[in-house]
Protein backbone atom coordinates (compact mmCIF):
# COMPACT_ATOMS: atom_id res chain seq x y z
CA UNK A 1 0.00 0.00 0.00
CA UNK A 2 2.81 2.45 0.84
CA UNK A 3 4.50 1.68 -2.49
CA UNK A 4 1.23 2.49 -4.28
CA UNK A 5 1.11 5.86 -2.52
CA UNK A 6 4.65 6.71 -3.58
CA UNK A 7 3.97 5.69 -7.19
CA UNK A 8 0.67 7.57 -7.25
CA UNK A 9 2.26 10.79 -6.02
CA UNK A 10 5.03 10.45 -8.62
CA UNK A 11 2.81 9.96 -11.70
CA UNK A 12 -0.69 10.98 -10.64
CA UNK A 13 -0.45 14.72 -11.40
CA UNK A 14 0.66 13.92 -14.96
CA UNK A 15 -1.47 10.89 -15.81
CA UNK A 16 -4.66 12.28 -14.37
CA UNK A 17 -4.84 15.14 -16.86
CA UNK A 18 -6.50 12.61 -19.13
CA UNK A 19 -10.07 11.73 -18.15
CA UNK A 20 -9.71 8.19 -19.51
CA UNK A 21 -6.46 7.57 -17.66
CA UNK A 22 -7.95 9.19 -14.54
CA UNK A 23 -10.81 6.74 -14.62
CA UNK A 24 -8.47 3.81 -15.16
CA UNK A 25 -6.10 4.80 -12.38
CA UNK A 26 -9.04 5.52 -10.11
CA UNK A 27 -10.41 2.03 -10.75
CA UNK A 28 -7.01 0.48 -10.07
CA UNK A 29 -6.65 2.46 -6.85
CA UNK A 30 -10.14 1.40 -5.81
CA UNK A 31 -9.22 -2.25 -6.37
CA UNK A 32 -6.05 -1.99 -4.32
CA UNK A 33 -7.80 0.13 -1.73
CA UNK A 34 -10.62 -2.33 -1.31
CA UNK A 35 -8.11 -5.16 -0.86
CA UNK A 36 -6.51 -3.18 1.96
CA UNK A 37 -9.71 -2.08 3.69
CA UNK A 38 -11.96 -5.09 3.04
CA UNK A 39 -10.48 -7.23 5.84
CA UNK A 40 -11.16 -4.38 8.28
CA UNK A 41 -14.81 -3.73 7.42
CA UNK A 42 -16.12 -5.51 10.51
CA UNK A 43 -13.66 -3.67 12.71
CA UNK A 44 -14.96 -0.38 11.32
CA UNK A 45 -18.53 -1.51 12.00
CA UNK A 46 -17.62 -2.36 15.59
CA UNK A 47 -15.81 0.96 16.07
CA UNK A 48 -18.87 2.90 14.91
CA UNK A 49 -21.24 0.77 16.97
CA UNK A 50 -19.22 1.47 20.11
CA UNK A 51 -18.75 5.15 19.23
CA UNK A 52 -22.36 5.97 18.41
CA UNK A 53 -24.52 3.25 19.95
CA UNK A 54 -25.84 2.41 16.46
CA UNK A 55 -24.82 -0.57 14.36
CA UNK A 56 -23.93 0.50 10.79
CA UNK A 57 -25.76 -1.15 7.91
CA UNK A 58 -24.02 -2.84 4.99
CA UNK A 59 -24.79 0.30 2.96
CA UNK A 60 -22.99 2.36 5.61
CA UNK A 61 -20.00 0.06 5.37
CA UNK A 62 -19.93 0.43 1.59
CA UNK A 63 -20.11 4.19 2.04
CA UNK A 64 -17.18 4.13 4.45
CA UNK A 65 -15.11 2.17 1.94
CA UNK A 66 -15.93 4.68 -0.82
CA UNK A 67 -15.06 7.57 1.50
CA UNK A 68 -11.70 6.07 2.38
CA UNK A 69 -10.92 5.37 -1.29
CA UNK A 70 -11.84 8.94 -2.17
CA UNK A 71 -9.19 10.15 0.26
CA UNK A 72 -6.75 7.58 -1.11
CA UNK A 73 -7.18 8.51 -4.78
CA UNK A 74 -7.49 12.28 -4.33
CA UNK A 75 -4.18 12.29 -2.50
CA UNK A 76 -2.49 11.34 -5.80
CA UNK A 77 -3.50 14.55 -7.52
CA UNK A 78 -4.06 17.12 -4.77
CA UNK A 79 -0.45 18.41 -4.92
CA UNK A 80 -1.11 19.47 -8.54
CA UNK A 81 -4.27 21.43 -7.70
CA UNK A 82 -4.13 25.20 -7.85
CA UNK A 83 -4.85 27.19 -4.70
CA UNK A 84 -8.10 28.32 -6.34
CA UNK A 85 -9.20 24.73 -6.85
CA UNK A 86 -8.33 23.75 -3.30
CA UNK A 87 -10.30 26.67 -1.86
CA UNK A 88 -13.29 26.39 -4.20
CA UNK A 89 -13.91 22.81 -3.06
CA UNK A 90 -14.23 23.80 0.61
CA UNK A 91 -17.21 25.19 2.50
CA UNK A 92 -17.10 26.17 6.16
CA UNK A 93 -19.35 26.97 9.09
CA UNK A 94 -18.90 30.78 8.97
CA UNK A 95 -18.93 31.62 12.68
CA UNK A 96 -16.44 28.85 13.40
CA UNK A 97 -14.07 30.01 10.68
CA UNK A 98 -14.34 33.58 11.98
CA UNK A 99 -13.44 32.44 15.50
CA UNK A 100 -10.46 30.50 14.18
CA UNK A 101 -9.13 33.48 12.23
CA UNK A 102 -9.60 35.73 15.26
CA UNK A 103 -7.62 33.21 17.30
CA UNK A 104 -4.85 33.22 14.73
CA UNK A 105 -4.72 37.01 14.86
CA UNK A 106 -4.29 37.08 18.65
CA UNK A 107 -2.61 34.21 20.53
CA UNK A 108 -2.38 31.68 17.69
CA UNK A 109 -4.25 28.39 17.43
CA UNK A 110 -3.86 24.66 17.91
CA UNK A 111 -6.50 22.80 15.89
CA UNK A 112 -7.32 19.18 16.75
CA UNK A 113 -9.13 16.96 14.23
CA UNK A 114 -10.56 13.44 14.14
CA UNK A 115 -9.93 10.99 11.29
CA UNK A 116 -12.94 12.40 9.41
CA UNK A 117 -12.98 13.14 5.68
CA UNK A 118 -9.80 14.61 4.20
CA UNK A 119 -7.72 16.36 6.84
CA UNK A 120 -5.06 16.88 4.12
CA UNK A 121 -7.56 18.91 2.07
CA UNK A 122 -8.41 20.88 5.21
CA UNK A 123 -4.73 21.64 5.75
CA UNK A 124 -4.23 22.64 2.12
CA UNK A 125 -7.24 25.00 2.41
CA UNK A 126 -5.79 26.62 5.53
CA UNK A 127 -2.43 27.15 3.82
CA UNK A 128 -4.11 28.63 0.73
CA UNK A 129 -6.21 31.06 2.77
CA UNK A 130 -3.51 32.68 4.87
CA UNK A 131 -3.14 30.15 7.71
CA UNK A 132 0.12 28.22 7.16
CA UNK A 133 -0.02 24.79 8.79
CA UNK A 134 2.51 22.91 10.88
CA UNK A 135 1.66 19.35 11.82
CA UNK A 136 2.97 15.98 12.95
CA UNK A 137 2.83 12.75 10.92
CA UNK A 138 3.23 9.20 12.13
CA UNK A 139 6.60 7.83 11.03
CA UNK A 140 6.30 4.14 10.19
CA UNK A 141 9.51 3.95 8.17
CA UNK A 142 12.07 6.28 6.62
CA UNK A 143 10.95 5.88 2.98
CA UNK A 144 7.25 6.01 3.78
CA UNK A 145 7.61 9.06 6.00
CA UNK A 146 9.70 10.86 3.37
CA UNK A 147 6.98 10.25 0.76
CA UNK A 148 4.17 11.48 3.00
CA UNK A 149 6.28 14.45 4.07
CA UNK A 150 6.90 15.50 0.44
CA UNK A 151 3.19 15.10 -0.33
CA UNK A 152 2.09 17.38 2.49
CA UNK A 153 4.86 19.89 1.89
CA UNK A 154 3.58 20.27 -1.67
CA UNK A 155 0.24 21.23 -0.12
CA UNK A 156 2.01 23.97 1.82
CA UNK A 157 2.42 22.31 5.23
CA UNK A 158 5.40 22.02 7.55
CA UNK A 159 5.76 18.40 8.70
CA UNK A 160 7.46 16.81 11.72
CA UNK A 161 7.85 13.16 12.70
CA UNK A 162 6.04 11.93 15.78
CA UNK A 163 9.37 10.37 16.77
CA UNK A 164 11.11 13.76 16.89
CA UNK A 165 11.93 14.40 20.59
CA UNK A 166 11.96 18.17 20.02
CA UNK A 167 8.62 18.32 18.22
CA UNK A 168 6.78 20.25 20.96
CA UNK A 169 9.54 22.86 21.03
CA UNK A 170 9.46 23.23 17.25
CA UNK A 171 5.68 23.48 17.15
CA UNK A 172 5.79 26.11 19.88
CA UNK A 173 8.15 28.15 17.70
CA UNK A 174 5.85 27.67 14.73
CA UNK A 175 2.92 29.11 16.67
CA UNK A 176 5.04 32.13 17.57
CA UNK A 177 5.91 32.48 13.87
CA UNK A 178 2.26 32.60 12.81
CA UNK A 179 1.56 28.96 11.95
CA UNK A 180 -1.60 27.17 12.95
CA UNK A 181 -0.72 23.77 14.39
CA UNK A 182 -3.14 21.06 13.19
CA UNK A 183 -3.06 17.65 14.87
CA UNK A 184 -5.18 14.58 14.10
CA UNK A 185 -6.07 13.67 17.65
CA UNK A 186 -9.00 11.30 18.09
CA UNK A 187 -6.89 8.24 18.86
CA UNK A 188 -3.54 7.28 20.35
CA UNK A 189 -0.97 5.15 18.54
CA UNK A 190 1.16 3.92 21.43
CA UNK A 191 -1.43 3.10 24.07
CA UNK A 192 -0.53 6.25 25.99
CA UNK A 193 -2.92 9.11 26.55
CA UNK A 194 -5.18 10.74 29.07
CA UNK A 195 -8.33 8.87 30.12
CA UNK A 196 -11.54 10.40 28.77
CA UNK A 197 -15.14 9.36 28.22
CA UNK A 198 -16.32 9.07 24.62
CA UNK A 199 -20.03 10.06 24.42
CA UNK A 200 -21.66 7.09 22.72
CA UNK A 201 -25.36 7.87 22.92
CA UNK A 202 -25.53 6.16 26.31
CA UNK A 203 -23.53 6.43 29.51
CA UNK A 204 -20.26 6.99 27.66
CA UNK A 205 -17.33 4.72 26.88
CA UNK A 206 -13.83 4.81 28.41
CA UNK A 207 -11.22 5.96 25.88
CA UNK A 208 -7.76 7.44 25.65
CA UNK A 209 -6.99 10.80 24.03
CA UNK A 210 -3.66 12.27 22.93
CA UNK A 211 -2.55 14.96 25.34
CA UNK A 212 -0.49 16.82 22.72
CA UNK A 213 -3.05 19.43 21.56
CA UNK A 214 -4.01 20.49 25.09
CA UNK A 215 -0.40 20.48 26.29
CA UNK A 216 0.84 22.56 23.34
CA UNK A 217 -2.02 25.06 23.59
CA UNK A 218 -1.48 25.54 27.30
CA UNK A 219 2.30 25.78 26.98
CA UNK A 220 2.10 28.48 24.30
CA UNK A 221 -1.09 30.24 25.40
CA UNK A 222 -2.63 29.51 22.00
CA UNK A 223 -6.34 28.96 21.51
CA UNK A 224 -7.37 25.28 21.33
CA UNK A 225 -10.05 24.50 18.74
CA UNK A 226 -11.61 21.28 17.47
CA UNK A 227 -12.33 20.89 13.75
CA UNK A 228 -13.77 18.26 11.46
CA UNK A 229 -13.82 17.75 7.69
CA UNK A 230 -16.83 15.97 6.18
CA UNK A 231 -17.11 15.10 2.49
CA UNK A 232 -19.56 16.83 0.17
CA UNK A 233 -20.22 16.13 -3.50
CA UNK A 234 -17.86 18.94 -4.48
CA UNK A 235 -15.21 18.66 -1.76
CA UNK A 236 -15.28 19.00 2.03
CA UNK A 237 -17.21 20.96 4.65
CA UNK A 238 -15.32 22.22 7.72
CA UNK A 239 -16.87 22.68 11.15
CA UNK A 240 -15.07 24.24 14.13
CA UNK A 241 -15.75 23.97 17.85
CA UNK A 242 -15.88 26.83 20.31
CA UNK A 243 -12.42 27.53 21.77
CA UNK A 244 -11.57 25.10 24.56
CA UNK A 245 -10.95 26.81 27.88
CA UNK A 246 -7.46 26.36 29.34
CA UNK A 247 -7.28 24.65 32.74
CA UNK A 248 -4.33 24.08 35.04
CA UNK A 249 -2.66 20.91 36.27
CA UNK A 250 -2.91 17.32 35.08
CA UNK A 251 -6.67 17.33 35.55
CA UNK A 252 -6.80 20.46 33.43
CA UNK A 253 -5.14 18.67 30.52
CA UNK A 254 -7.62 15.85 30.92
CA UNK A 255 -10.57 18.25 30.95
CA UNK A 256 -9.33 20.07 27.85
CA UNK A 257 -8.86 16.76 26.03
CA UNK A 258 -12.35 15.69 27.13
CA UNK A 259 -13.82 18.80 25.50
CA UNK A 260 -12.15 17.85 22.23
CA UNK A 261 -13.36 14.24 22.44
CA UNK A 262 -16.92 15.43 23.10
CA UNK A 263 -16.75 17.50 19.92
CA UNK A 264 -15.21 14.61 17.94
CA UNK A 265 -17.90 12.19 19.10
CA UNK A 266 -20.68 14.52 17.99
CA UNK A 267 -19.09 14.92 14.55
CA UNK A 268 -18.58 11.16 14.12
CA UNK A 269 -22.19 10.51 15.12
CA UNK A 270 -23.40 12.97 12.46
CA UNK A 271 -21.48 11.32 9.62
CA UNK A 272 -19.81 8.03 10.60
CA UNK A 273 -19.18 6.89 7.00
CA UNK A 274 -16.41 9.50 6.73
CA UNK A 275 -14.68 8.28 9.91
CA UNK A 276 -11.61 6.48 8.56
CA UNK A 277 -10.81 4.24 11.51
CA UNK A 278 -10.44 0.63 10.37
CA UNK A 279 -8.23 -0.58 13.23
CA UNK A 280 -9.27 -1.19 16.85
CA UNK A 281 -10.15 2.18 18.34
CA UNK A 282 -11.36 1.74 21.91
CA UNK A 283 -9.05 0.26 24.54
CA UNK A 284 -10.10 -2.47 26.91
CA UNK A 285 -12.10 -0.57 29.57
CA UNK A 286 -10.18 -2.41 32.30
CA UNK A 287 -6.95 -0.83 30.99
CA UNK A 288 -8.21 2.76 31.20
CA UNK A 289 -7.51 4.13 34.66
CA UNK A 290 -10.04 6.76 35.76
Amino acid sequence: MREIHRAGWAVGPYLLRSRLVRQGLGAAAATWGSRFVEPHREQWRENVRLATGRTPTDADMDGALRSWMRTFTESFVMPSWSAERVVSAVTTEPDGERRLREAMATRGAVVALPHLGSWDHAGAWACATGMPVATVAEQLGEAEFAAFKRFREKLGMRIYSHRDPSVLTQLSRDIADGYVVCLVADRVFDGKGVPVVWPDGGSGRPALAPVGPALLARRTGAHLVGASARYTDAGIHLVFSDPVAHRTGVEGLRAMSQDLVTFFAAEVALNPVDWHVFVPFFPDPSQVRP
